[in-house]
């Protein structure tokens, strides 16, 4: 994300939504400055401006997180006992490979290079990808093949925001949904000045193409005859593509024509946080071989609930988990020094 290295602003948790103190809401305005246009700093009482709507976005990350349901154990021993996390792992051993090398955790290891504590907190994020199959079903005692089956996959779990406790972890989760928003207000405004200049090169073009229609046109005309050569089919649609486009433009130009206007995109963006992003409960019910079952089939089947998160800019949908797990689960990392020694070293051949 764009504000990664950025200094977070959730240092503690807020103690509800909407009672909200002063220094966060602060650090809050200038990490949107920051994060957007750094110019917003030259519009006249600009935290005030933005105050109303930072103060909203900080509501909803908080309420957002809250609703972050108490972590779940990721192990191997919860691989046999919570069917929610053998519906999310393929085995044992990937469930480690996960955790143990995520980037997430792999970046926490680089800056924590002491003893681990016992217990670790992270988000555990994949994507759900459901798979149509033909398979077999039980109707009664007779057994039929071929049948349409739904299997669910959950591809490239991964784990990240990794800490030692509970509360930094929601904390860490705060500032990235919060600036997953900054993000979004950057992204309108970039969207903005593209589709101004992607306007302005269609126009070139048409421009360019009307010079060549009017010089075709003069060219065709008889040098000795007063005669009007029409002009040609497409004239009056390029002409009106040019009206059209110079329209645009006009409206572009005039809602970014200044700073200001700048700074009323962010905070409408961040006024509607709801509008970019939601958090959804899905409950699924799966056999041991994660093929979708209805809830009254004669198979084993488990009911699970899950949170997902809904990018609403691409539709994007992410099975979340927030996750704890015993440091002793960790695979030992590779040594990458030794491994480059090795392949450098001559073979001596016997």
């Amino acid at each position: 994300m764009v504000l990664r290295l950025l200094q977070s602003i959730f240092t503690t948790a807020p103690s509800k939504p909407g009672k909200f103190d002063e220094a966060l809401i602060r650090s809050a305005i200038e990490r949107v400055v920051d994060g957007t246009d750094p110019r917003l700093r030259a519009v006249r009482n600009y935290q005030r401006k933005l105050r109303d709507a930072v103060e909203q976005a900080i509501a909803f990350v908080v309420a957002f997180v809250d609703t972050f349901p108490p972590a779940v154990e990721l192990s191997r021993r919860s691989f046999t006992t919570d069917p929610r996390v053998r519906a999310l792992f393929a085995s044992p051993e990937q469930l480690r490979e996960v955790i143990s090398f995520s980037q997430g955790m792999l970046s926490y290891l680089d800056q924590n290079p002491g003893p681990l504590p016992e217990t670790l907190y992270a988000v555990l994020v994949a994507e759900r990808v459901e798979k149509n199959v033909i398979g077999m079903d039980l109707h009664g005692d007779l057994t039929r093949r071929d049948v349409a089956q739904t299997v669910v996959n959950f591809h490239d779990p991964r784990v990240s925001l990794p800490t030692d406790n509970a509360a930094e972890s929601r904390r860490n989760a705060m500032n990235r949904v919060f600036d997953y928003l900054v993000e979004i207000a950057l992204q309108r405004l970039l969207s903005t000045r593209s589709r101004k200049q992607q306007l302005e090169q269609q126009q070139r073009l048409l421009l360019q193409k009307k010079a060549q229609l009017y010089k075709a046109s003069t060219l065709a005309l008889e040098p000795l005859m007063e005669v009007r050569v029409p002009a040609a089919p497409d004239a009056g649609a390029l002409e009106k593509q040019l009206q059209e486009i110079e329209a645009e433009l006009t409206r572009i130009r005039i809602s970014s024509a200044t700073i200001e206007n700048h700074l009323a995109k962010v905070a409408a963006t961040l006024r509607e946080p709801e509008k970019h992003l939601r958090l959804e409960r899905v409950t699924l019910h799966l056999n041991h071989m994660n093929v979708k079952m209805s809830s009254n089939s004669l198979y084993n089947t488990n009911m699970l609930e899950f949170d997902e998160i809904v990018l609403r800019q691409d539709a994007r949908r992410f099975t979340m988990l927030f996750a704890r797990f015993p440091s002793s689960e960790l695979l030992p990392q590779p040594d990458f020094l030794e491994q480059a020694r090795r392949m450098l070293t001559p073979r001596v051949m016997t």
